[in-house]
């Protein structure tokens, strides 16, 4: 059964875009001998015709070199192999007066298959100097029989048809591809059945009995002097509707290449465009590149998708360890995570472990140093006669990059570890740049990670830290989510359970006091919703509150030292969401809005210093009932360092060599006939 990976879905809305049409005009500056009319044709007209079927139309362009008065110029025609009983030749051209342009339309009925025909035409009235005498040579090619036969029942597809709405990079395995014996055609049945819409939409296109699937074809010979692969448009049985889903539609040309398929506005797509390429086989690798592909949208056109790929041998293709095993969250296993490079813009955080089902010694951890597609890393932990060793692929890319260029690790010699007995887990790791062919050309830096398996952040606070520890002045950092500004948070106690904090929302003639909760057993600190002092006939209260749903709750936080001696507050594991700050909000009505618009981050620094000699950053910020609503996503759980900015230190390299990786986008286009 075919097998479906790394889909993400999200359903967006999409644009109309309009149609255009085509024209062509042609200057020409007429020879300076003439007989008579002067009537030819021009030197572009197509002589050589390759029809698909019996009947049907040829339209050739006819011009003249005297442009006076309106004329019927006499057309001669002779033909071969009965063609007088195929096509219908008009006798007469006509110009219009003052024009020197017209056209010659040729009917033609009964074709037969594999006849050669000949229609001789000449002007009466013609010119030496160009075309009065054509010969037109046309056929309807015998139709070829193909012999087809299994190339591969292993072979990988990848495939971006519904990439606007966010299903990227879908990944079919073990399909069958057919190719036709000395022919450059492959084939393979479409992989877009019920199976397919389940996993995506969670619905099914097609009727239960359904089975005229149609194959997919990449077509080498249509455009085999430009050594080009080319796929027709092909009806894959089914209509997207933009907001309404997939419908099941037997004659909708659903997908295929724009070139050779397609027109824009200037004329059909060339075999040669650089903007919309065809395909490409890389022999090597026997690995089809689909090139630039079209799905067409019920109510929107023409829009162009992501990349398609068709690996024949997957044996011949790079690693992909997304692709080639099935990854299952191991949630005992996450931990604690911190790096020692200076260039990251955060130190510590929370990181999930996921585990092979093919492999149980392989792991990766998802999206470790960057959130862009596929950046995880992978490791195996080995044991033997009781030694967990620790291996590290190397070509890993880590979804970051540097001046540009991509960053790849690999593991640096005898600088991995791991300790069953306390999880701590050691990862060296070298980061550097690539060249295409994935030669290291650039090593830029060294780290040496530790990875504490299976423990939460609350396991990196001090146990039993006394209540007076906690009491003292503190710098707290805050936000709108745009600027950060400081407040002096002042800590008494109030009793050997209790502790009060004044000067958290840095706001002026505000009583802000809020408590804390002393936990005597474990000396750690709860903070929960509660009712602060009144602010213009209006109550007042603060919050655990939640950056990305910009929601606040009756939830808990736990606060500690960490081991430098900050105060840390955390999201208790027990809460339904994930809170990452505090806030002061004011009740107007039944809807809490945000006191000054800033909210408080959870590390506090201590603060030396008299109180007195600290000035308030917030103390500008003047508190108002013309309240906003609170912002949303805008301060992300994880702070992802997109571009390391790190020279090479043992290797040269052009630091301006970047991959180009354009979004797909709306784009006008016309179907040509």
């Amino acid at each position: 059964m075919n097998k479906i990976n790394h889909l993400m879905l999200f359903l967006m809305g999409i644009m109309m875009l309009g149609w255009t049409s085509c024209s062509d005009s042609v200057d020409y500056i007429a020879p300076g001998a003439v007989e008579g009319l002067g009537a030819y044709f021009p030197a572009t007209v197509k002589t050589a015709y390759k029809l698909d079927g019996s009947e049907g139309t040829i339209t050739l362009e006819a011009m003249r070199t005297a442009v006076g008065g309106t004329v019927d110029a006499q057309l001669n025609a002779t033909f071969n192999e009965g063609g007088e009983q195929v096509f219908t030749v008009p006798s007469t051209v006509h110009f219009e007066d003052g024009e020197n342009t017209s056209s010659v339309t040729i009917n033609y009925e009964g074709l037969k298959r594999g006849t050669n025909y000949e229609i001789a035409l000449s002007f009466d009235e013609g010119t030496p100097y160009s075309n009065s005498d054509i010969t037109l040579a046309i056929v309807w090619p015998e139709e070829v029989v193909y012999e087809w036969e299994v190339v591969s029942d292993e072979a990988i597809y990848t495939e971006n048809l519904f990439a606007m709405y966010g299903a990227t990079n879908i990944v079919m395995t073990k399909l069958e591809v057919e190719k036709a014996k000395g022919y450059d055609l492959y084939r393979f049945k479409s992989p877009y059945t019920n199976e397919y819409f389940e996993y995506v939409f969670g619905m099914d296109v097609f009727p239960d009995d359904y089975t005229d699937f149609p194959y997919i074809m990449l077509d080498g010979e249509t455009f085999k002097e430009y050594k080009k692969w080319y796929v027709p448009s092909t009806n894959l049985r089914f209509r997207m509707v933009d907001g309404e889903g997939p419908a099941f539609d037997t004659e909708w040309n659903t997908f295929g290449s724009f070139a050779g398929n397609l027109s824009t506005s200037e004329g059909p797509i060339p075999p040669t465009s650089t903007d919309y390429p065809l395909g490409t086989f890389n022999s090597m690798k026997q690995l089809f590149d689909f090139g630039a592909i079209y799905h067409r949208l019920d109510g929107v056109g023409y829009y162009t998708t992501g990349t398609f790929t068709l690996a024949l041998n997957p044996a011949l293709l790079e690693p992909d360890y997304d692709r080639d095993y099935t990854w299952e969250p191991l949630p005992e296993a996450t931990g604690y995570f911190t790096t020692t490079s200076k260039e990251l813009e955060e130190k510590n955080w929370m990181q999930a472990v996921e585990q092979s089902n093919e492999d149980a010694t392989f792991y990766r951890m998802p999206n470790l140093y960057s959130a862009a597609d596929k950046a995880h890393i992978y490791f195996h932990l080995k044991e033997e006669d009781g030694v967990t060793t620790v291996e590290i692929p190397r070509g890993q890319n880590t979804g970051m990059v540097t001046y540009g260029n991509t960053v790849y690790l690999e593991g640096t010699p005898n600088k991995s570890s791991f300790d069953p007995v306390t999880g701590t887990l050691v990862l060296g790791f070298t980061f550097y740049m690539a060249d295409e062919s994935g030669k290291k050309v650039a090593e830029l830096e060294k780290v040496t990670e530790t990875f504490l398996w299976g423990q939460s952040e609350l396991d990196q606070l001090q146990k039993n830290v006394a209540i007076d520890k906690y009491v003292g002045n503190w710098i707290a950092n805050c936000t709108d989510g745009k600027e950060e500004v400081q407040v002096l948070a002042r800590i008494t106690k109030y009793n050997d359970n209790t502790l009060l904090v004044n000067g958290l929302s840095g706001a002026r003639d505000y009583d802000d006091t809020m408590a804390l909760t002393y936990d005597q057993e474990n000396g750690y600190l709860y903070f929960n919703m509660q009712q602060c002092g009144d602010i213009q006939g209006f109550s007042s209260m603060i919050a655990p509150f939640d950056t990305q749903s910009g929601s606040l709750d009756d939830e808990r936080l736990i606060g500690g030292l960490t081991k430098d001696g900050k105060l840390k507050f955390l999201n208790d594991e027990s809460n339904e969401g994930i809170y990452d700050a505090m806030i002061y909000v004011v009740l107007v009505g039944d809807q809490p809005s945000p006191l000054t618009g800033y909210w408080n981050n959870l590390i506090w620094t201590p603060y030396k210093n008299e109180a007195s000699s600290f000035v308030t950053e917030l103390d500008k910020v003047k508190v108002s009932l013309d309240f906003k609503a609170i912002s949303r996503d805008v301060t992300p759980r994880r702070h992802y360092t997109k571009d390391l900015k790190i020279n090479p230190t043992k290797f040269k390299m052009d630091l301006n060599v970047t991959l180009d990786k354009s979004n797909a986008s709306f784009n006008d286009f016309s179907l040509v006939k």
